[in-house]
C-alpha cells in the first residue's frame, strides 16, 4: 500500500496543477446556453505580498467573524497553521494530545502526531458559542511514508485571545483512497472528493477520462459511501449549497452541480477554457475558485502550458463563470491552489511554495 500512497500524492500534485485540457465548449445548464466568459475581462494582479513561516498552504479558510485564518500544510511535518490576518504572520496550529476521541467518532484511528499531518483540503463550520468544527484531509505519516488516509476533525475555540484547537476524532477513508477536498453538512455528514482511484493512471487523467468521485460519511452509516453519478475527471474542490440540497464539485477544467442524493444527478455543468479549477469555497452569495491558467494547451497538457493564475467567481444557480482576477507566476510564487477573499484582501494558497500570498482589491 505504501507505494500506492506515494503514487497518489504524485497524482494529487499533478492534478492540483491541472492535468487535462479538454476541448473548449460553452457552459450549459439543462438546455440553456451561457456565453463563455473571457479571461480578458479579468483585472490584473500587479503585485503580491507574502506571509512566510508556512509550508505548502494548499487550502485556506477564515474563522468566521475574526481576523484569524487557518491554512493547511500539504508537506511533511507541516499540518495546520494559524494566520493573523491583521499582522500577516503565521504559526503552526497544534492540537494537544486528547485523552480519547469524541463520542461522535467512536471508530477513530489514534490521534496523529502534529508532525504526521500532511493536510490537503480543509473546511470550517460554526457550531455555536464561539466554536467551530474544522475538517481536514490528512495524508497521515512521517515524511513521505504515508500510513493511512483520514479526515481529521477538530474543534476550534475562539473564546480565548488566540484560537485553540482540540482534536475530536477522525474518519478513515474507504480503501485508504487519497482525499482531496472536504466539506461538512449541518447534520454532521462529511463529503470528500477522491481525485483518482487506484485503477486509473496519470495517462487517464491527462486524457480527461473519468477518474474520481465524491464520497459521503454520515453519523448513521459511520463509513464513507460513494455517491453514484458523482464520477468525474479529477474530482477536486467541493462545496454544499446553503440548504444542503446540492453538491458543487470543481474538477480539472470543469465545474458540476449535483443533487445531494445517491445516485446523484448532474443539474448544471460548465467549463473553464482558460484554466483549471482547484479548491472551491463560498464567498458571500457566490462560489469562488482559483488555479493555474491553461494556455496554448490545444495539443494536450504540458507543464509549459500551465502559466500564471486566475481567480473566478461562479454563480451557484447555473454555474456561470466570472473571471475577476488574473496574475503572473514568478520565481517567488506559483502553484496557486485556492483563494480566500476577506474584505478587500484576497489571500492565495499554493500547494508547494513556502509562503502564502495576498493582494488588495482595487
Amino acid at each position: 500500500m505504501k507505494s500506492s500512497f506515494k503514487a497518489s500524492l504524485i497524482t494529487l500534485t499533478l492534478a492540483t496543477l491541472g492535468v487535462a485540457c479538454t476541448p473548449i465548449h460553452q457552459a450549459v445548464t439543462h438546455s440553456q446556453k451561457i456565453a463563455p466568459p473571457s479571461i480578458q475581462t479579468a483585472k490584473n494582479v500587479e503585485k503580491l505580498s507574502y506571509i512566510t513561516n508556512i509550508q505548502s498552504p494548499e487550502d485556506l479558510v477564515q474563522i468566521p467573524n475574526t481576523k484569524w485564518l487557518i491554512a493547511s500544510g500539504m508537506a511533511p511535518k507541516s499540518g495546520l497553521y494559524l494566520v493573523d490576518g491583521e499582522n500577516k504572520t503565521a504559526s503552526r496550529l497544534i492540537a494537544p494530545k486528547a485523552g480519547k476521541p469524541s463520542a461522535q467518532f467512536p471508530n477513530s484511528e489514534p490521534q496523529p502526531h502534529a508532525d504526521e499531518m500532511q493536510i490537503h483540503g480543509i473546511s470550517i463550520r460554526e457550531v455555536g458559542k464561539g466554536k467551530f468544527y474544522l475538517y481536514a484531509v490528512n495524508h497521515n505519516g512521517f515524511d513521505q511514508k504515508i500510513t493511512r488516509e483520514t479526515i481529521e476533525i477538530f474543534e476550534v475555540n475562539t473564546n480565548t485571545a488566540t484560537p485553540t484547537l482540540t482534536w475530536l476524532g477522525n474518519v478513515r477513508m474507504l480503501n485508504d483512497y487519497a482525499g482531496n477536498g472536504v466539506v461538512s453538512g449541518a447534520d454532521g455528514s462529511i463529503y470528500v472528493t477522491v481525485m483518482m482511484h487506484p485503477q486509473h493512471s496519470l495517462a487517464d487523467m491527462f486524457a480527461g477520462k473519468t477518474t474520481g468521485a465524491v464520497y459521503r460519511w454520515t453519523p448513521t452509516t459511520q463509513q464513507f459511501v460513494k455517491l453514484q453519478g458523482s464520477e468525474l475527471n479529477g474530482n477536486n474542490g467541493i462545496e454544499l449549497s446553503r440548504d444542503g440540497k446540492f453538491i458543487y464539485v470543481a474538477h480539472m477544467q470543469g465545474m458540476s452541480k449535483l443533487t445531494n442524493t445517491n445516485p446523484a444527478k448532474i443539474v448544471a455543468q460548465t467549463h473553464l477554457d482558460y484554466g483549471v479549477a482547484d479548491n472551491l469555497h463560498w464567498a458571500g452569495d457566490k462560489l469562488i475558485t482559483a488555479g493555474s491558467m491553461a494556455q496554448n494547451c490545444s495539443n494536450g497538457l504540458t507543464f509549459n502550458c500551465l502559466k500564471d493564475f486566475h481567480i473566478t467567481q461562479i454563480s451557484p444557480d447555473n454555474l456561470a463563470l466570472n473571471p475577476i482576477y488574473k496574475g503572473k507566476y514568478t520565481a517567488d510564487f506559483s502553484g496557486v491552489s485556492t483563494v480566500l477573499p476577506v474584505g478587500d484582501t484576497y489571500y492565495l494558497g499554493s500547494f508547494y511554495r513556502d509562503k502564502m500570498a495576498y493582494f488588495e482589491a482595487k
